[in-house]
């Protein structure tokens, strides 16, 4: 159960807010409940009336659905008490509570165990999550030896690389079959910005998300579209590495803005099998210096594991 009056700083310490200012926060749901139940009744429909085939934990989803993406809550904050989140939405706590495990399988919020529930700090993640390679020291299945942090790191990141080849290179060759010049145009604003920080030498991997995010819009899938935004962070840190003062040095931050380049072309003149077959190419440069990794250590390893 959620206890009364309690909000999570920026710092994410707990303090105890004043009765007014808790007050003031389940009155701001209130308000919103019922401004967004005043528009729905001016359409001819009550937002908190359950009509077929929604159910009260449907709605009541839905409603705190709305009330996140309204900002109502900021990442971080906690969530009002169980009592006055069901009092504002008109349901029984139960009908709450089930509305709140789905918030938290949507990835919306998360609990703490003695605290409540929470905004997750990156609101609208995904509820899928990466799992990576066991821990050092952890033994593999295949023998009893334990497994080298470097090793377990490498496997962690040929893993995600590996996700990332099937989820670029198909993406690439749908934007292929489907991009509008508006997409396009998206793309090369990327492409340019990534550009401008190899010209000096700076950190684009923000442009390197945009590029390949603008991609997976360019699909017209909402699915593809959000399944490479949902792994964003993921696919960003193994994007880093081009990026960094290493990338530079050994030239992998040229040969990465060239891959792109090759990318954006094939998917400008509508070619979908040179726009997958470039796209899997540029993710397995990377992949190439992982499995390198591997042969090295192999190599060097007393066992030959």
């Amino acid at each position: 159960m959620l206890s009364d009056n309690f909000a999570v700083t920026k710092e994410t310490s707990v303090e105890v807010l004043p009765p007014a200012r808790a007050a003031a926060q389940i009155h701001a749901g209130h308000a919103l409940a019922d401004a967004t139940r005043g528009a729905a009744e001016s359409a001819g429909a009550s937002l908190n009336a359950v009509s077929r085939p929604l159910s009260l934990a449907d709605e009541a989803h839905r409603q705190l659905l709305l009330q996140l993406d309204m900002a109502l809550w900021k990442p971080g904050a906690k969530l009002p008490p169980e009592k006055a989140l069901a009092d504002s939405l008109g349901v029984s706590r139960p009908v709450l509570r089930e509305a709140l495990a789905r918030l938290k399988a949507d990835g919306r919020i998360e609990s703490r165990q003695g605290a409540g529930a929470f905004v997750a700090e990156r609101n609208k993640i995904a509820a899928f999550r990466l799992h990576t390679a066991p821990r050092s020291g952890a033994t593999t299945h295949r023998d009893a030896h334990p497994v080298p942090a470097a090793e377990d790191a490498d496997t962690a990141e040929r893993e995600l690389l590996e996700l990332r080849q099937i989820v670029e290179a198909g993406a690439a060759e749908l934007a292929a079959q489907r991009r509008t010049d508006a997409d396009l145009m998206a793309i090369r604003n990327a492409l340019g910005d990534m550009s401008a920080a190899l010209s000096v030498r700076a950190d684009g991997a923000d442009a390197d998300d945009r590029f390949h995010n603008a991609i997976a819009a360019a699909t017209h899938n909402p699915q593809i579209t959000r399944f490479v935004e949902f792994l964003g962070a993921q696919f960003s840190a193994s994007r880093k590495v081009t990026w960094d003062h290493t990338g530079y040095a050994v030239g992998i931050a040229e040969v990465g803005h060239a891959d792109h380049i090759a990318i954006l072309e094939a998917i400008e003149s509508s070619d979908a099998a040179a726009a997958r077959v470039r796209a899997h190419a540029h993710v397995q440069r990377a992949l190439d210096r992982v499995l390198a990794r591997f042969a090295t250590r192999a190599a060097t390893s007393p066992s030959g594991v």
